[in-house]
């Protein structure tokens, strides 16, 4: 059986922050063609559809958009999600350390980057999920 390759996405509302991001997660080979949303609903209803045992879905996630905040983001993915393997990466601008104790309250949560990404942080997390990545 082929490994299911897990879907990534950005969410941001700026484009050119999604934009040099799509550049960095391509460069480190997590995938080939990110998911891009500047809106967070937008993109919460397309990944509920998702919902399956066989998706794996990494998300890098903005905390302050408007509309939805990447914590109000959070708090319905996981009353919605039942069976998707789901891991996020919180991506801000923020320095607050209330943001950063916040998303460990979050077990999808697996991390907590400043803006913007950078090709050592993407390549790190490559080989911290190789298995999930591959498997």
């Amino acid at each position: 059986m082929a490994a299911i390759k897990p879907k990534v996405f950005i969410i941001d509302d700026d484009p050119g922050v999604i934009f040099l991001h799509e550049i960095i997660i391509k460069e480190s080979k997590l995938t080939d063609n990110p998911e891009c949303f500047c809106d967070a609903k937008n993109a919460l209803d397309y990944i509920c559809t998702l919902d399956e045992y066989s998706s794996k879905l990494l998300i890098f996630l903005d905390i302050n958009m408007p509309k939805m905040s990447g914590w109000d983001f959070l708090e319905i993915l996981i009353k919605k999600i039942r069976k998707a393997d789901i891991k996020v990466i919180m991506v801000t601008s923020s320095l607050s350390k209330v943001d950063r104790e916040k998303s460990n309250e979050f077990p999808l949560v697996i991390d907590f980057w400043e803006k913007p990404i950078n090709d050592i942080q993407s390549l790190k997390l490559k080989d911290r999920l190789g298995a999930w990545l591959s498997k």
